[in-house]
């Protein structure tokens, strides 16, 4: 099928053969490979933007999809937050060695959301959003069983704000008086 992954098995491990014109998208499953995680369920769709999509483990959150844009990538996380890896952050000789730096980066970045050390936050006002934003759980001493115990990335008054991390919603701890 042309969205899926063309696969090598090694040791155990999924070994992708490389997309011709994707070679950003080649880095980033690469990076993803060494850091430990799965590459098996990443499906690739080669359009305007070659894009790779992982399959939402939670309704809520929506799937996550890398873009390849050319000259950075974009990380959306569902309809709940995106996040750009520029080729321009880097220092190297050419364009495409920048770009590739960048899929590493965005590599280790959607690690981590799936492994839910990262939570991203929605903000509302009213109903209408105004805003995203995410932080890394470690940075802020906590952990995705204690986040919801915490007020981090939550907004004040009338402004309301949802978290998430990969594998839901966070559900704020509440005691009754």
């Amino acid at each position: 099928m042309d969205n899926q992954l063309p696969r090598l098995g090694y040791r155990g491990r999924s070994v992708h053969k490389p997309m011709r014109k994707a070679p950003a998208l080649d880095a980033f499953l690469t990076r993803i490979n060494e850091l430990g995680g799965s590459i098996d369920s990443w499906v690739y769709t080669n359009s305007d933007r070659p894009t790779l999509t992982l399959a939402a483990t939670h309704d809520s959150v929506g799937p996550l999809a890398v873009d390849d844009n050319g000259d950075e990538l974009t990380v959306e996380i569902g309809t709940k937050q995106h996040t750009h890896f520029s080729g321009y952050s880097f220092d190297s000789d050419s364009d495409q060695s920048r770009l590739l730096a960048a899929a590493k980066d965005a590599a280790a970045f959607v690690y981590d959301v799936t492994m839910d050390r990262v939570c991203f936050t929605v903000d509302y006002l009213h109903e209408r959003c105004i805003g995203s934003s995410h932080f890394y759980l470690d940075n802020e001493n906590t952990t995705a069983d204690t986040v919801r115990d915490t007020c981090i990335g939550l907004r004040g008054g009338n402004i309301r704000s949802e978290r998430y991390l990969w594998s839901g919603p966070v559900r704020e701890h509440r005691t009754e008086p």
